[in-house]
């Protein structure tokens, strides 16, 4: 780039006055006499002749972060989070559900509504989460309940446990996740107390939920809510995953099934009005479908495994950084 000995001394000047001095565009400007448009174009130009080198020092114990800033780039997300994989045979709940709890301690406020979903790394969260201090914000089911006898998976005390670490207060939904009939349903979310329990999940500034597959690790398959029969009824529609017990394909698009008039809680258009959709999900077994969920748009901050992230960074275009 050609440039005069004039100008390359203003680049010198305001480049110095401005990282090594402190001083804001703002202040350079009066200053110098310039206007902070004019500022702002000469450290640019300070950049682009290497007068400035900007370098980012990446902390050796975070070696995920280029993996997160990539996902965000690839996948047009909000924020993501990568964990170490699981060790050996244990699970990788665990891993999800620290870095889960970390982030949601990040973002919470007085006035916050968190809203929690069903899943194994959910029911999790309790063990993990801390705050540095109480905060008066609202945990809200944005599901029915799940049975107490689910192995652990039941949401139940879950929202009010993380309330109480908080500081906050819990809302909970007087309902079950799943009913026996279309009508049934119909009457329950007619309930006023219902009803007005799903408007507040709608309102929620974060939701905080798993996706799952359709097999036999299905929590509605676990519980004994739905049967073999039923798994297969859902492979043959074209479902590969749910998020809150509605189903999609391989593509992300809805998947009409058996289960829309027989599920209470919000929807996945819900989702995508959520300001931060949160999907904690990792595992090879989830790849797929946590694939199919972004091509959906149902989050926009995804926490996920090192080996997920690895996965989902190889599917499309590369990504340009420039």
């Amino acid at each position: 780039m050609d440039i005069n000995l004039e100008d390359y001394r203003d680049c010198v000047r305001v480049a110095k006055l401005y990282y090594e001095g402190s001083l804001t565009q703002q202040e350079i400007a009066k200053m110098l006499g310039l206007s902070r448009v004019k500022v702002h174009r000469i450290l640019n130009q300070a950049r682009d002749l290497g007068i400035v080198e900007i370098k980012i020092h990446t902390p050796a114990n975070e070696k995920f972060l280029e993996q997160e800033h990539q996902l965000i780039l690839r996948h047009n997300l909000r924020d993501a989070l990568v964990v170490p994989p699981s060790a050996g045979e244990e699970p990788i709940y665990d891993n999800l559900a620290q870095g889960a709890a970390r982030w949601l301690a990040s973002k919470i406020e007085p006035g916050t509504r968190i809203g929690l979903g069903l899943g194994r790394t959910i029911s999790y969260l309790p063990k993990y989460f801390i705050v540095g201090a109480q905060v008066e914000c609202i945990f809200t089911e944005i599901v029915g309940g799940s049975l107490e006898n689910s192995g652990g998976i039941a949401k139940y005390n879950v929202t009010s446990k993380l309330a109480d670490i908080a500081g906050g207060r819990a809302e909970l939904l007087y309902a079950p996740n799943m009913v026996s009939n279309p009508a049934l349903r119909q009457s329950l979310i007619s309930e006023p107390a219902v009803a007005d329990a799903l408007e507040r999940a709608r309102s929620c500034d974060i939701v905080v939920q798993s996706v799952g597959t359709v097999d036999e690790t299905a929590i509605l398959y676990v519980e004994d809510r739905i049967e073999r029969a039923d798994l297969d009824a859902l492979q043959a529609a074209g479902a590969i995953g749910d998020a809150l017990g509605h189903y999609f394909d391989v593509n992300g698009q809805p998947v009409s099934t058996f289960m829309d008039d027989r599920i209470i809680g919000i929807g996945l258009d819900d989702l995508k009005n959520v300001p931060w959709s949160v999907v904690v999900a990792g595992g090879e077994e989830k790849h797929a479908v946590i694939q199919a969920a972004l091509q959906g748009g149902f989050f926009n901050v995804l926490i996920t495994d090192t080996d997920t992230a690895a996965f989902l960074l190889q599917q499309g275009p590369p990504v340009k950084t420039e």
